[in-house]
């Protein structure tokens, strides 16, 4: 599983708080228009997105935690790069379909001896999205 944690902290009429929510990120990339971090946690901690306490937490940082996965390679000095992980994660995804195409026509399990034939099908699924 790749998730990751998100928190903000801040303080709002004398109180502090700090929601944390963890994302399934495989999910979470998967929506054609995401929702912001900052909504996801107002959503799971009952936050009223029309409130000025949402509105304390929308301009406060985000913190991320306890990196899951393929997203521990995006994250550093407490920044995700939730572009380039959605980038790697969709090429991912697409040599996983791959490498299943070269398993039922070659018989081949794995890429690692076969980069030529890896390259090779990609540059023709690429051909095939222009």
């Amino acid at each position: 599983m790749n998730s990751i944690d998100v928190s903000v902290d801040f303080s709002f009429q004398g109180e502090h708080y700090t929601p944390v929510i963890t994302i399934d990120l495989d999910i979470f990339v998967q929506q054609e228009q995401p929702t912001s971090f900052h909504r996801l946690i107002a959503n799971q901690h009952e936050i009223d997105c029309y409130s000025y306490l949402y509105e304390v937490l929308e301009s406060s940082a985000i913190s991320y935690a306890n990196p899951q996965g393929l997203a521990v390679e995006h994250i550093q000095n407490n920044h995700f790069d939730l572009d380039a992980y959605t980038r790697q994660a969709k090429e991912n995804k697409l040599i996983d379909a791959l490498l299943e195409i070269a398993q039922e026509e070659m018989n081949i399990s794995d890429f690692a001896n076969n980069q030529s034939l890896k390259n090779a099908l990609l540059q023709a699924y690429k051909l095939g999205n222009r």
